[in-house]
């Protein structure tokens, strides 16, 4: 008999799922309502922001004082405030405004129950004319690079990326976002370059982190869509694709490929950063779930297996593929 088989009936999960979902929609309903931008404005005091943002007294004081313990605002002297957080990624006009971006997700999960029953995405987040969501997702970068920077540093380790290693790569960074992945190269070694890829509202974010690392110098910026972007021949040491090939179809997939095989230099390096499902679809549950999210965020997108990606990355001519952890994949163009 199996654990889940023996198991004991208990609504624990039910009540787990419940609670978050309850917060979560504090905080949307926060969003929809305002209640930022309101407090921003220098309303602080109940009667204040019920007012202007036309809800009663008795609604706006249960949702503003539940989003104090979730700390999304402080209280004192019965006035609300707003925290660092809600500041810096909350309010219109903030260069790190990134609410939108979540409210598109949030409320697109309402419709998750048709996109289920016919299998057809609500959104095209993969889709060249949504720059402008991505660019906002990443915002927050400009404040949070600092924390990015030792993550991508033990990325690199543990694939035995460094100076010694490889002196001087030149890296492809696919769909850069931040770019911070790839700058941390460039800081440790004056002689890597950075070629970073994405739509040329991201391209606007990761300048100014380039800016703020000071690795400017090093890295040139090249706006594009990576199912149409040329990718050169055999100009690169590293390829990085993080996070994105979940976006498209195996045929899709295998065309990124087979670009960043021949973009790759013979002994090249590629790297993918995915969310990647087990074998057996019922135990990976972030890769799961995500496999939900990408259903109605795009109409190509999937969620793969180890042993699918393999299978791709074979097909392109790459060998030695191998899981470096749960989310990392290395795998090489032969000599």
């Amino acid at each position: 008999m199996s654990e889940v088989e023996s198991a004991t009936p208990s609504t624990e999960i039910l009540d787990t799922l419940d609670w978050a979902g309850m917060e979560y929609m504090v905080v949307k309903t926060a969003l929809e309502l305002d209640v930022f931008a309101t407090i921003a404005a220098g309303h602080h005091s109940l009667e204040d922001v019920a007012r202007t943002t036309r809800c009663s007294e008795r609604g706006m004081r249960a949702l503003l004082d539940a989003l104090c313990p979730i700390g999304l605002l402080a209280k004192w002297d019965n006035h609300y405030h707003l925290t660092p957080s809600s500041e810096a990624f909350l309010v219109h006009g903030v260069a790190t405004y990134c609410a939108d971006a979540y409210l598109t997700w949030w409320q697109s999960r309402e419709r998750l129950t048709e996109c289920v029953r016919t299998g057809q995405a609500n959104l095209d987040l993969s889709s060249r004319d949504r720059g402008g969501f991505w660019s906002m997702l990443v915002a927050e970068s400009l404040i949070t690079w600092p924390q990015a920077v030792d993550p991508a540093r033990e990325m690199w380790q543990s694939l035995g990326v460094d100076v010694i290693t490889r002196p001087g790569p030149r890296l492809l960074d696919v769909a850069c976002g931040s770019g911070v992945k790839g700058f941390v190269l460039t800081q440790a070694d004056p002689t890597a370059r950075v070629t970073a890829l994405d739509f040329p509202q991201v391209l606007e974010v990761s300048t100014q982190v380039a800016q703020a690392m000071g690795v400017s110098r090093q890295v040139t910026f090249c706006p594009g869509d990576m199912l149409t972007a040329e990718l050169g021949a055999e100009q690169f040491d590293i390829v990085l694709l993080s996070y994105i090939l979940y976006y498209f179809n195996p045929q899709q997939v295998r065309e990124i490929l087979l670009k960043a095989y021949h973009a790759l230099r013979a002994g090249g390096l590629l790297v993918v950063r995915a969310v990647i499902a087990d074998d057996g679809r019922c135990e990976a549950k972030t890769a799961l779930v995500a496999a939900l999210e990408l259903l109605h965020d795009a109409p190509n997108g999937q969620i793969y297996t180890f042993a699918e990606y393999r299978r791709f990355l074979e097909q392109a001519g790459f060998a030695d593929v191998t899981v470096v952890n749960e989310s990392l994949i290395k795998a090489t163009k032969p000599q």
